[in-house]
């Protein structure tokens, strides 16, 4: 896997860009979460130069992006794919099962509240388990959600860095791109992807399907075409990406 490399013509790209361990560290608690202040800025000059062919891809949910990256407002894939914001602004939202998701949510509730430490995160269309704070209940926490997922066949559950999450819906990342690169201003380009977990995989084979670019941030195995060390990395890359639009 090559490292990734300077990008000409950048209008001819349509960015798709993971949030969490991509464009920021990831931390201990989802709202932990620090972004590096030139961040919005570059994405905000990406944003035009591409006329809009720039949405983060992410396990998040829209609103939470749209505090992390404000004033900017982009387009979002959030929760997985479940809810989608378009260049336009319009939002879609894929079916859940709602009333299957509040019984389980009582059951990791309670379960968290037992084990101090764990931290249950409720998202519209998912729900996620974060056991960086105690690591050693891993296969506890993998166990107990395999068990309630087990005979839901509409749920999708996901194994990302410390944390275990159980989607209410069919919906991918994957799924997500596939729709927005049918729509302009993405339609036409070419698709770049970057992301840094086992969770992005499935966008990363729509991408590399479609003919485009795919990164991988961090290790761990990945059928990305491209490879870079870290968040800090890839930011330089994107600044750099930045500042040759810039100066022109």
């Amino acid at each position: 896997m090559d490292f990734l490399p300077s990008l000409s013509n950048v209008g001819a790209y349509a960015f798709f860009l993971d949030f969490d361990g991509t464009l920021t560290e990831i931390a201990d608690t989802p709202t932990a979460v620090v972004v590096d202040p030139r961040t919005p800025a570059a994405l905000e000059s990406l944003y035009a130069s591409t006329d809009g062919a720039l949405a983060i891809v992410t396990g998040r949910e829209i609103d939470t992006i749209d505090r992390f990256l404000a004033p900017l407002r982009l387009p979002v894939a959030g929760v997985h794919g479940y809810e989608l914001r378009d260049v336009r602004g319009f939002r879609l939202t894929e079916a859940s099962d709602d009333a299957a998701g509040a019984r389980i949510e009582a059951v990791l509730a309670d379960f968290a509240a037992q084990n101090p430490g764990l931290l249950l995160e409720r998202k519209r269309g998912a729900l996620a388990i974060h056991y960086r704070l105690r690591p050693e209940l891993e296969t506890l926490c993998l166990a107990l959600v395999e068990v309630l997922a087990a005979p839901l066949s509409s749920f999708v559950l996901t194994h990302g860095k410390m944390v275990i999450e159980l989607r209410l819906h069919r919906a991918t990342k994957g799924t997500a791109i596939a729709l927005l690169m049918q729509q302009p201003p993405f339609e036409g380009r070419i698709p770049f992807f970057a992301g840094d977990d086992a969770t992005d995989e499935d966008a990363i084979l729509v991408v590399n399907a479609l003919g485009g670019i795919t990164a991988k941030v961090g290790p761990g195995e990945s059928a990305a075409q491209y490879r870079v060390p870290d968040v800090p990395t890839f930011l330089s890359w994107l600044y750099a990406t930045v500042g040759t639009l810039e100066g022109r």
